[in-house]
């Protein structure tokens, strides 16, 4: 079973007419099931309903079935909310044929998909704007994959991939891989949702996550809510696994509460 977890954003960039703005995040789905055809977690997010629900990446995989239970998800939540989808890497080494079947599938239920784009979210007339972040399979650091050594993501990477941003605004990115959070706030992201790291693996109490994707020991953006210069960071833990089991180390469901002072 998942837990549930909500975070409270302040920020004075943040528009009246989004003050008390709900927001679900899932991520890092690999195609689990909680309970028959998800209906625990939509049970779940129908408790709470959110304004917006977000998907940080690898909600599928090349495992059998894991394509077809992340569009039935998507599917059954984009009647009842506006759906936002970043890519992770996973998405990114799926066949080409498929990922590309996913998309048409996905662009069909009005599921949007942010792939290195930008959108104006408006409510009574005032608007935040919502990025989607598709880091390059070379700044994930897979030993395994296309990674190479002493490649970093900078701030001028992130420009490069979204223009620049407008300081004045509210920005909320969608990004899968905190690894590079400096470089996001560095940007401009007032707001950064990841994934990927599955909180570690194995959580060790008053240590944190003891082993991230890349094969890093007690990985500084594990999971949680961290902040820098006044920008923040929400790294969900993923409602799915790909990698060695769980321990101490629950699926995530996030609500995330935007207030303006």
């Amino acid at each position: 079973m998942f837990e549930i977890t909500s975070y409270d954003i302040t920020s004075k960039k943040i528009p009246k007419s989004f003050h008390g703005y709900k927001i679900a995040h899932l991520s890092d789905l690999h195609g689990a099931l909680h309970g028959a055809g998800n209906e625990e977690l939509i049970r779940a997010i129908d408790q709470t309903p959110p304004d917006l629900i977000v998907m940080t990446g690898d909600m599928m995989d090349h495992r059998g079935g894991a394509v077809k239970t992340a569009l039935d998800l998507c599917r059954k939540l984009a009647k009842r909310y506006p759906v936002y989808y970043a890519i992770g890497n996973h998405e990114q080494t799926l066949a080409k044929p498929v990922w590309q079947d996913a998309v048409h599938e996905l662009c069909d239920m009005d599921v949007r998909i942010l792939d290195n784009q930008k959108l104006e979210l408006t409510v009574d007339g005032w608007s935040i704007d919502v990025y989607g972040l598709t880091t390059p399979m070379v700044y994930y650091k897979d030993p395994l994959g296309e990674y190479e050594r002493g490649v970093e993501l900078t701030k001028g990477h992130v420009t490069d991939l979204l223009g620049v941003s407008d300081k004045a605004r509210f920005k909320l990115l969608l990004a899968h891989n905190p690894l590079y959070f400096p470089a996001y706030y560095n940007w401009g992201a007032d707001l950064t949702l990841s994934g990927h790291v599955h909180g570690g693996i194995i959580r060790i109490p008053g240590l944190g996550g003891l082993l991230s994707p890349d094969m890093t020991f007690f990985p500084k953006y594990d999971a949680g809510h961290f902040k820098r210069n006044g920008r923040h960071l929400i790294v969900s833990r993923g409602l799915g696994n790909n990698f060695l089991f769980r321990i101490c180390n629950k699926p995530e469901l996030i609500f995330i509460t935007l207030t303006s002072t």
